[in-house]
């Protein structure tokens, strides 16, 4: 304690030292504090369930091609393989998984279901976080009410009355927080649904990480919801994940023994391998069953968890190199201030202060700074998180996360905090108390000449340059990706186009009379004032979703079962005039092609046209979407520009066009309608939103946005790299700015007599200012160079990252040392032009 009363007095009387130190140090630990939240929040924090380390997620592994026949949810290739995993579940396994005790106390099924059209107190919405569950989900889980009760097994069966769990955020958004929520009658899909309870606060659902649940139903919902039929419940149809709690003392292992006969005999004869078109037909029963395998629950679902581990990862880093600029400069900081307290240091030492007394004592000053600066980092990063999600730094919509500054955030930053107060104090102690006392008593003040320079201190200086060029070339990288992106030509008109999305399925229409009541707001919306065009697609352009399917061309062998693949969409006739894709050769889609049972015709681009026909013309030629087709059925009518399908960055895919009312009734369900204003956009989206209510009330419009802003979606990633990665690169630019500065002004004041002397003897101020600027110069230089090969060895971790540009872009390089030439000028010019000035008498003097 009286090390820290010892340390506040000396901070106290240097504030200006104190606050530039500890707003350092706050930017360092505030920057890795937020990224680190975020980090707890997305790859750390378990479920706030009971017991969430008992838990277990089954899934399963299967060799190259090798799928169910029907599957619905994540599927992803093994790292290092050719082999898929998959989370999904048919219902008979399930129900299999639950006969089975001997290891697991309770198993449990759940499946997200998409936006779900819900309509209370008369208004409609869509509700996107929604999911079906075992009536022994939250049972299973561990997780009670706040208000009503959880669901039950007997509310999973069908012959009981329909109800439904809302998450507590959404009883308080929707309803209010009131009790008389319970007990409510809503409308789901056109289902009336009762709801019976409320969940705790914090918890939502063990979906993908920011996922978050509002409503959830029972299982036994799924075919009045969807109106679909029995064949959900097929062995063939995998589509629920399943957890299971573990018994007293029971391991995972043991737990996936327990249920491997179980899988193995329901999942014989439901999978399906994928073979290039002409082989032989496999049998199902001969096809090697997956692998069933089992990982940690306490974190629910975790595959769109391993999405987002680069990306942290880059950000820690970034915010790392932040953190290394700061210590550097509080170090040379504190060298400075060692220097100016020799004598104070010398006489403790020569009254008989051990060195490893003094150093503790200059110890407790560094975790002082440390500790203020720890404390302002908090208020910092708590901004800062907020800040970066709001930015949407993993793309798409803005993930909903709990962020909590819990133990794990405050140990986080306690460590941060810890080791850089050791890290930049300990070597400027330790100089510190080096001292030759009889030296240090010879005579009054002096001034020291070239060999009072600090290695260490100019070492540290290099090193901040190094590190802030890092950053800065990265920013530099990353701001020219995202210039690139935005200039890719698209291949469409993108300008006055309005988006949206409309679900009539969802409204309870399915099949013809979906498509009708999409026909009907087609043409209500094209008279819309300011509307020039109207139309709608099954997929929606750049949106990264995608629709593969294998065709089959009369003439061409696939080499690969990919290479037989090719991306479709259902357009409605009006498509390709109101995107203004150019149509190259052949005719547009006409209301003749729009007749379920006419003859099919497709519209493709000229990728499909160059892969499978060469310079052919493909006007009039045919291929099928179905391989044991005796003779191709679709019609090649017209061939279109190409344009991207998905995403930017990816290059022209072969791309088939058919009329959305040719589309199997299915897979008709969201229609992504397009509108080509001339007016305002606001206003227009009004009207939009009042023609669908007087259409369909119960039917809500969804997802509006822009062509350019939906496009714009696509570079949130690349944007927050480049914008975070700038902001860091200036304030690392700022610290070593001030560093430099503070480093020479010191170097000035050491070497007073040695520059009066020079003068004396007949320098010039002009020779002594270039001097100076000259060191100072050979200091970033040094810098740079580290810099570069340090900047180039990183970049190469992110190369895939970037478009349009190598890792090594010189002109990238070249620019940024050139601003950290002018910075180093800048910042050394005022102590040099104070070196200049000295007057040689007086510096003379006072040796």
């Amino acid at each position: 304690m009286s090390d820290l009363r010892y340390a506040l007095r000396q901070l106290a009387k240097s504030p200006g030292f104190a606050a530039v130190a500890i707003l350092s140090l706050a930017l360092g630990i505030g920057a890795n504090t937020a990224v680190f939240s975020i980090m707890n929040a997305v790859l750390l924090a378990q479920l706030p369930v009971k017991n969430p380390a008992e838990l277990v997620i089954f899934n399963w592994l299967a060799e190259e091609n090798v799928n169910p026949q029907s599957s619905n949810g994540w599927q992803n290739r093994e790292p290092g393989s050719n082999q898929t995993t998959g989370t999904s579940f048919s219902i008979p396994t399930f129900e299999a998984f639950q006969q089975q005790n001997s290891a697991i106390t309770e198993v449990f099924a759940f499946a997200p279901t998409g936006g779900l059209n819900v309509i209370a107190d008369g208004s409609a919405e869509v509700v996107a976080g929604t999911q079906l569950v075992s009536g022994n989900y939250h049972r299973g889980l561990g997780v009670a009410a706040v208000a009503g009760r959880v669901l039950i097994p007997e509310d999973d069966r069908p012959a009981t009355e329909p109800v439904a769990v809302i998450s507590y955020g959404y009883w308080q958004r929707r309803f209010g927080g009131t009790p008389a929520a319970i007990g409510k009658v809503v409308t789901v899909n056109g289902l009336p649904v009762t709801i019976v309870g409320v969940t705790a606060p914090g918890f939502r659902g063990a979906l993908q990480v920011g996922e978050a649940v509002d409503l959830t139903l029972p299982l036994a919902l799924e075919r009045p919801l969807f109106r679909s039929s029995d064949d959900n419940r097929r062995a063939t149809r995998w589509w629920v994940r399943v957890t299971a709690r573990l018994a007293p003392g029971a391991t995972a292992e043991q737990a996936r023994a327990s249920v491997e006969g179980a899988f193995q005999t329901t999942t014989r004869g439901t999978l399906s391998r994928r073979t290039v078109t002409g082989s032989p037909i496999v049998d199902p029963t001969q096809i090697p069953l997956p692998q069933l395998r089992v990982a940690p629950g306490d974190r629910g679902l975790y595959e769109g968890r391993r999405t987002y581990e680069r990306s942290i990862s880059l950000l820690m880093s970034v915010a790392g190199l932040v953190l290394l600029v700061a210590c550097a400069n509080v170090a040379n900081l504190l060298l400075a201030r060692g220097t100016a307290r020799r004598r104070e240091i010398a006489v403790r030492l020569a009254l008989g202060a051990s060195r490893a007394r003094i150093v503790r004592q200059l110890l407790a000053e560094s975790l002082l700074l440390a500790s203020l600066g720890a404390a302002a980092g908090i208020l910092i990063a708590v901004w800062g998180a907020r800040a970066l999600l709001a930015m949407r730094l993993f793309g798409g919509a803005a993930l909903r996360l709990e962020q909590p500054l819990d133990g794990r955030v405050l140990g986080f930053t306690c460590a941060v905090a810890l080791a850089t107060g050791i890290i930049f104090g300990l070597a400027p102690a330790l100089r510190a108390t080096r001292l030759d006392l009889t030296h240090e008593f010879q005579g009054g003040a002096r001034t020291v000449g070239r060999g009072s320079r600090s290695v260490l201190a100019q070492s540290l200086m290099v090193v901040q340059v190094a590190l802030s060029l890092i950053l800065l070339i990265g920013a530099g990288l990353f701001t020219r990706t995202l210039r690139n992106l935005q200039n890719v030509d698209v291949g469409f008109n993108r300008e006055r186009l309005l988006l949206f999305q409309l679900n009539a399925r969802s409204a309870g229409a399915s099949g013809p009379e979906a498509l009708a009541t999409y026909n009907r707001l087609r043409e209500r919306f094209a008279a819309l004032p300011g509307v020039q065009r109207a139309s709608y697609a099954r997929i929606a352009l750049l949106t990264d979703n995608n629709w593969n399917s294998a065709i089959v061309v009369p003439g061409y062998v696939p080499a690969t079962v990919a290479d037989q693949n090719a991306r479709m969409n259902g357009v409605e006739p009006h498509y390709l005039a109101t995107m203004e894709i150019p149509l190259l050769r052949g005719r547009d889609f006409s209301a003749r092609d729009a007749a379920p049972d006419g003859a099919k015709v497709a519209i493709v681009n000229q990728s499909f046209a160059k892969k499978y026909f060469g310079s052919e013309d493909v006007i009039g030629r045919r291929f099928s979407t179905r391989p044991n087709l005796a003779s191709p059925d679709v019609e090649i009518v017209g061939l279109v520009r190409d344009t991207p399908y998905s995403n930017v960055k990816a290059p022209p895919q072969p791309v088939v066009l058919f009329t959305y009312a040719q589309l199997d009734p299915n897979i008709v369900g969201v229609a992504n309608f397009v509108v080509r204003f001339t007016g305002a956009e606001a206003g227009l989206t009004n009207a939009i939103r009042a023609v669908a209510r007087e259409v369909a009330a119960n039917l809500p419009v969804t997802n509006v946005r822009t062509q350019e802003q939906q496009i714009d979606r696509l570079f949130t990633q690349e944007r927050l790299f480049a914008n975070l990665c700038s902001l860091f690169g200036l304030l690392a630019l700022g610290l070593s700015a001030v560093g430099l500065y503070g480093l020479m002004s010191y170097q000035v004041l050491c070497r007073t007599g040695e520059i009066g002397l020079r003068m004396a003897l007949g320098a010039l101020p002009g020779h002594v200012l270039r001097m100076i600027l000259r060191e100072s110069l050979a200091l970033v230089c040094a810098g740079i160079v580290l810099g570069f090969a340090g900047a180039w060895a990183a970049s190469q971790l992110v190369a895939s990252m970037l478009f349009g540009l190598s890792p090594s872009d010189p002109l990238t390089y070249a620019v940024v040392a050139l601003l950290f030439i002018i910075v180093a000028l800048a910042a050394s010019l005022l102590p040099a032009r104070r070196a200049s000035r000295v007057d040689p008498m007086t510096a003379l003097r006072s040796e």
